[in-house]
């Protein structure tokens, strides 16, 4: 087996090394190791570098770069050499399109998808409550998913299980997301930001714990999902999607009729992806090292890179001089 040495960094608190998507393609091909990029001394020694946005570490690290993102972020191809994402675009060998869906931590939702949708829901699904939404972050998010919960809140009760407009007495939100909407026949499942591709685990999520999802957000996402088993308010106006609401609330067959309706999506689909995964990544380890490299270095472009090093830094040791300044200032009011 060939050997590789691969780091991440700049990945999302939490982020398992050693059981994710890339590295399950990799290890069963590569005699993987992983380097500890905590120690900066480690950046000599990494070959492929998968990073994503929630720092800029990766600039230390002049190795092959391949940003993985599952936010609604476009790569900056002129600091990666490749990237893995939601856009439905064509660069070449440089990026593949993996929604956050597919990931390791949402294969129990995906498997769920694939099971009978009457037995997953039980009996009388009708006879439940009306609608719930689990939502973290109202910090980014289109102001359009809190406006259509309050109006649709105006025509009957929804219950907020998550920390944003939570009105179920648990301002934490909920533990256990598929667990609480269970109890619902429909659930708000509207993206933060609506763009073509960007089809996060909130609409299957929904599927997944036995609702009819009324969702807003990817409108290419009827190209992969069922578009018979939700509400796709893309398109439509805050009184439009009420209205469609209101119409399957009241219609008893109309809604188990919508709740029935199977497969949800192609259940080879996974299957599909993650070989086709296997696949790109193969073609970039495969090849010669130093062909395989994208991202401009020389000319220009290595001006570009420079320059934007240099303004990150200084606005790093901005941030941590400020923080100096306040920390001082405390000191000496407190003593």
């Amino acid at each position: 087996m060939k050997k590789i040495t691969i780091g991440y960094t700049d990945i999302y608190p939490g982020f398992d090394p050693t059981n994710n998507i890339i590295y399950n393609c990799l290890k069963d091909r590569y005699d993987v190791k992983i380097a500890d990029t905590a120690a900066l001394e480690s950046s000599s020694e990494v070959q492929y570098l998968f990073y994503s946005a929630s720092d800029n570490r990766y600039l230390d690290y002049n190795c092959i770069r391949i940003f993985v993102t599952g936010e609604n972020l476009f790569p900056n191809f002129n600091l990666c050499d490749y990237a893995v994402g939601f856009e439905h675009m064509d660069v070449g060998d440089r990026f593949y399109r993996l929604p956050i869906y597919l990931w390791e931590q949402y294969r129990e939702d995906y498997d769920l998808l694939l099971q009978d949708r009457l037995e997953l829901v039980g009996v009388s699904p009708e006879k439940r409550k009306f609608c719930g939404i689990v939502a973290t972050n109202n910090t980014f998010a289109d102001p359009v998913r809190e406006q259509f919960f309050h109006t649709l809140s105006r025509y009957r009760q929804v219950d907020s299980g998550g920390k944003a407009y939570n009105n179920i007495g648990l301002p934490e939100g909920v533990g256990d997301k598929r667990a609480f909407l269970k109890n619902y026949k429909f659930s708000i499942a509207f993206e933060n930001s609506a763009y073509p591709g960007y089809c996060t685990e909130k609409l299957m999520q929904a599927f997944s714990a036995g609702t009819v999802p009324i969702y807003w957000g990817d409108e290419t996402a009827i190209a992969e999902f069922n578009e018979k088993a939700f509400i796709n308010c893309c398109g439509l106006s805050m009184e439009e999607a009420v209205a469609r609401v209101k119409e399957i609330d009241t219609n008893d067959e109309l809604y188990l009729k919508m709740l029935g309706e199977q497969p949800l999506l192609d259940n080879e689909l996974r299957v599909k992806v993650i070989s086709g995964l296997s696949k790109w990544l193969y073609h970039i380890i495969d090849s010669d090292y130093e062909s395989a490299r994208r991202r401009p270095i020389h000319g220009k472009m290595a001006a570009y890179e420079e320059n934007y090093k240099k303004r990150i830094r200084r606005e790093e040791k901005l941030k941590s001089n400020k923080l100096i300044s306040a920390m001082v200032w405390v000191y000496k009011k407190i003593r």
